[in-house]
């Protein structure tokens, strides 16, 4: 015979062969009773049978668990490695069962593999540990039980199919040895009245009383403390509860509600010792990012000239910037709101963990050459009290049509100017676009400046001179006998050419 026989009965099974061979209530027997000296099957699957030496037939085997075997068994009983001693707390100790066939002068079964499955009270509440099941073929199951905060006894039990063994072992109560902080899931909160579901105004705290081996004690008494809290605040960081018992596991938590300040904190968790009080801290929390200030609301362009006078659908993203009184990036929680008197903009946008967002001005009907973007928010005002508070900026909407060049002598010696300017919707001349490049050339010379050619550049803001863009270089005649001819060239971002010459004249005679 081979195999599992015995994790294959089921109980049911069990029970009825129990009845039909007048077997215990701690007895499991393994097969039924024939004639050839083979085996019996079940729905579980194929259970062994004992040769009758005398007789030709089948014995029943009939499973008995308990310590010792032969003349020496003592049927349900478990031995340990601890005797009648109490365990120490976080202690481990030997399990001993042993697997014998009552119908065989309860000798120990060794043909056979057979699984024995331990459990207790304290291993379903993960306060012990037991290692299981255990697959053996000698006729003894050998485990380790750990005790992990159990106490003051428990009650362990082995099983297969129907037959069990238990035994009762005292555990000494375990002595709490010190409290230790369990890492932050949230490590930053903003102020009381300035939450939300993506970023809170309070944090849980969590704390770990174990003993000596590490392992958790379940009710120990902590109380808790705060550090670090601004004592001017208008509204002081609490704590949810100042006081908890320690659960299964050890775990004790509370909950840190923020102030209306902007300060860092730490949760103090302090046992009680026969020596005295053992405290410990936990990681910082900071409280940060209040409403935004006035002073600390900005508005800014990625591009102040577009090219967009003749053209519907030119997109010019606009950034909103806000802080708190403290200088401090508003995170998240916040929107602003958008208007523009010309062309038309995103409405809304939510500020970013960054204190950022960004809308997209887009131009269209109605046309402004200098339209006025908007945006406002709730936040502190210069006065200190709360309401709205807004910040605008202007575009300058050029163009790349019909540009325009004029090249002439600067102010300075050796100096040379060049004002370019496009036409706008209205005919005006004005300001060209960004992009637009001025480039210098010159022949019969050279140009002392460190660079010869200039781009308009829309991130600088609208140009003080909102007619014409002028850029200046300093050149000279190779030989002062010889003329020379410096040129200027306008380009647009339109790809539309506009130049200019000027003749530079011989200063000496041949």
């Amino acid at each position: 015979m081979s195999g599992k026989f015995l994790a294959r009965v089921s109980a049911l099974s069990l029970a009825l062969l129990l009845v039909a061979c007048g077997g215990d209530d701690s007895s499991s027997p393994l097969a039924g009773t024939g004639t050839d000296g083979g085996e019996t099957s079940t729905s579980e699957g194929t259970v062994g049978t004992t040769p009758d030496a005398g007789t030709g037939t089948t014995q029943e085997v009939v499973i008995g668990l308990g310590s010792g075997f032969g003349s020496s068994f003592v049927e349900g009983q478990i031995e340990t490695g601890i005797g009648s001693d109490t365990l120490t707390a976080g202690g481990q100790t030997k399990l001993t069962v042993y697997i014998v066939d009552k119908n065989n002068n309860n000798s120990l079964i060794t043909n056979e593999q057979v699984e024995v499955s331990f459990s207790s009270n304290c291993v379903s509440t993960k306060e012990a540990q037991i290692e299981s099941p255990i697959l053996t073929s000698g006729g003894v199951a050998e485990t380790t039980y750990i005790a992990q905060g159990c106490s003051p006894q428990d009650l362990i039990k082995a099983e297969v199919g129907a037959a069990t063994a238990s035994v009762a072992i005292d555990i000494a109560a375990p002595i709490a040895d010190r409290v230790v902080a369990v890492p932050l899931t949230t490590t930053s909160i903003a102020p009381i009245g300035a939450g939300s579901t993506s970023r809170p105004s309070e944090a849980p705290v969590s704390f770990k009383v174990v003993d000596s081996n590490g392992n958790g004690l379940k009710g120990v008494d902590v109380t808790f403390s705060l550090s670090g809290d601004d004592p001017t605040a208008e509204t002081p960081v609490s704590l949810s509860t100042e006081g908890a018992t320690s659960t299964t596991g050890g775990e004790v938590s509370t909950l840190v509600i923020a102030g209306s300040a902007s300060t860092t904190v730490r949760v103090i968790a302090t046992i009680q010792k026969d020596t005295g009080p053992e405290s410990t801290q936990s990681e910082a929390i900071a409280i940060n990012s209040l409403i935004p200030t006035d002073a600390g609301f900005t508005l800014t362009s990625d591009n102040y000239l577009p090219d967009a006078q003749f053209t519907a659908g030119v997109q010019v993203a606009i950034s909103a910037f806000a802080t708190d009184r403290n200088g401090q990036n508003i995170r998240g929680n916040t929107i602003i709101n958008f208007t523009a008197d010309g062309g038309s903009i995103t409405p809304d946008c939510t500020l970013s963990e960054e204190g950022i967002c960004t809308v997209s001005w887009r131009s269209q009907s109605p046309w402004l050459t200098q339209p006025t973007i908007t945006a406002t928010t709730i936040g502190e005002t210069s006065t200190g009290t709360v309401g709205t508070i807004s910040e605008s900026l202007r575009l300058f909407v050029s163009s790349s049509r019909d540009p325009q060049i004029t090249l002439s002598e600067g102010v300075e010696p050796q100096q040379y100017c060049a004002s370019a300017d496009v036409r706008a919707a209205d005919a005006s001349r004005i300001h060209p676009a960004n992009g637009t490049t001025i480039d210098f050339a010159i022949s019969e010379g050279e140009i002392l400046s460190a660079k010869s050619s200039f781009t308009v550049n829309g991130e600088n803001g609208i140009p003080d001179d909102t007619t014409k863009y002028t850029a200046c270089v300093f050149a000279k005649l190779t030989d002062a006998t010889v003329p020379g001819t410096l040129t200027a060239t306008v380009t647009t971002p339109g790809d539309e050419i506009a130049e200019d010459l000027l003749v530079l004249p011989a200063t000496a005679t041949p």
